[in-house]
């Protein structure tokens, strides 16, 4: 890195002012790659580091339920490079990203011991654990470099690749947070293969954001391929998906850092990025653990979207569009909390955060945004009521998504979700090869109920293995934490019913 000039002036003979002024340059790399687990590929080992140095030590902080898929991927790899190393396996959520999940990475840290430059943290999960990491980084010895290795949708396109990290405080979310931006950012879908289809939804949500505001041909991408990139989970399981999934990525991560680049450190407030994330802050705390970021970010954009329209920034043919796309990403557009209370505490927090001004992103058309600085609280009532009659009225529409097809990488297909708010309800079939083993995500806030059709296998649910026979109907309540694993000879099938929590 090049010497960056400083200034340093003084005032007065003898001195008795100082103004220092020393410019802060921020080079990191975000890079798209595969196999990032794989021992053949050294581009784990030699993110953020300068030398090789002759002895490899490396602290690995990775979410609990990414461990339980890849963890024993993350030890061969490390020994397969004879690497000495430190695992801090984090049970994460928005209910757990605290200060106390950051103290109990620097304890595990401060007991390994690390050297400050040669020895990056490597942070391996959804955007919680880039963000829990990332600020234990910007705190461990004021600044300690880390890489970044995004395993969810959110992750890779959002969480992943800019240099905000936080955590949620009280009940307003990333209340305490930094600017530390990664040494590098390694971005692998094939880490897709094994995130569930909820959380597929939840990343796209970030990426229809990008379409939205800013680009109309990755608007078209996921309006005409929504079913594939659901079905193949954008890890490109055809030549079509592949080609789709590659310009969806290339669009979306591109557009990103577009925006945050030449205002990394949000001087200017105006901030086209911003967009879905007026309103979903405080919908998403005071709907914990219902929503998901995605969901509620898309929430915002319904709304703001409704707002758009009433203002004759966009057309009722493009508002049914953007719904339209919403609902096939599997995506909700309403929430039974968006109501004046609600809504009018999110603008203040939002007037707040944004330095006294609403600056708030609205999209014109579909690719294209302004800002708002005059919105009333009539007029946002007036849009909520309209969306919820969008939401009663789109209620009923039967979305199904590849049901006569092939299944997606794991045998997954989605056959209805409805409600995508607190009346949610989901049916899925899924496959699970000889010898597979699946574990099913525990933040839903839904109870599962599952069916057998087809197979043997076990389903150990809270550390109690149950056997799965055809016919054997299982009831789990919501966050338990469950696992299939087929033991048999043939394909494990099952149907999954999920419901609100609290009926199983």
């Amino acid at each position: 890195m090049q010497p960056v000039e400083s200034k340093l002036v003084e005032t007065g003979f003898p001195a008795h002012h100082w103004r220092v002024e020393a410019p802060l340059p921020v080079s990191y790399e975000v890079r798209m790659t595969t196999g990032v687990l794989d021992p053949s590929n050294p581009a784990l080992l030699d993110a953020g580091t300068v030398v090789r140095a002759e002895r490899l030590r490396r602290f690995v902080v990775v979410d609990a339920e990414v461990y339980a898929i890849y963890g024993d991927n993350v030890r061969k790899y490390l020994e397969h490079h004879n690497v000495e190393y430190r695992l801090c396996v984090l049970p994460v959520s928005e209910e757990t990203k605290t200060m106390e999940s950051v103290f109990t990475v620097v304890n595990d840290l401060d007991s390994f011991g690390i050297s400050r430059r040669n020895e990056p943290i490597i942070a391996i999960g959804g955007g919680v654990v880039l963000d829990i990491v990332g600020l234990v980084g910007s705190l461990y010895r004021r600044g300690t470099p880390y890489v970044r290795v995004p395993t969810s949708l959110i992750g890779l396109v959002d969480a992943g690749v800019g240099i905000k990290t936080g955590v949620n405080h009280g009940d307003h979310k990333n209340r305490l947070g930094s600017y530390f931006a990664p040494t590098v950012a390694l971005l692998d879908r094939d880490f897709l293969a094994t995130v569930d289809g909820r959380h597929i939804s939840n990343g796209l949500a970030e990426i229809l954001k990008i379409a939205l505001i800013k680009d109309a041909r990755l608007f078209r991408l996921l309006e005409d391929h929504a079913e594939l990139l659901l079905a193949e989970r954008l890890t490109g399981q055809t030549q079509t998906g592949d080609l789709v999934a590659g310009e969806v990525f290339s669009r979306a991560v591109g557009g990103m850092l577009e925006e945050l680049q030449p205002n990394l450190w949000e001087k200017q407030l105006e901030r086209v990025v911003d967009y879905g994330h007026s309103f979903s802050p405080t919908l998403e705390m005071r709907a914990l653990p219902a929503l998901l970021h995605g969901e509620a970010v898309t929430i915002d954009m319904a709304l703001t979207t409704v707002l758009a329209e009433a203002r004759g920034l966009v057309s009722t043919v493009d508002r049914e569009r953007i719904f339209r796309l919403m609902r096939r990403l599997r995506l909700p557009v309403w929430h039974p909390l968006m109501e004046a209370g609600l809504l009018d505490h999110a603008l203040r927090e939002t007037v707040r955060h944004r330095d006294g001004l609403q600056r708030m992103p609205i999209p014109v058309g579909i690719g294209a945004a302004c800002f708002l600085n005059d919105l009333t609280a009539a007029e946002l009532a007036h849009a909520a009521e309209n969306l919820r009659t969008l939401h009663e009225t789109g209620a009923d529409e039967v979305i199904v998504t590849d049901v006569g097809g092939r299944s997606d990488a794991d045998g997954n297909r989605l056959i209805d979700r409805g409600g995508l708010s607190s009346t949610w309800q989901a049916i899925h079939w899924a496959s699970l090869p000889p010898g597979g083993l699946r574990v099913e995500d525990t933040r839903t806030g839904t109870d599962k109920f599952c069916f057998v059709l087809s197979g043997e296998g076990a389903l150990r649910v809270d550390e109690v293995s149950h056997d799965l026979r055809p016919g054997d109907l299982i009831a789990t309540r919501a966050g338990a934490v469950h696992r299939f694993a087929n033991q048999g000879t043939e394909h494990l099938n099952w149907l999954m019913i999920e419901v609100p929590g609290g009926v199983a």
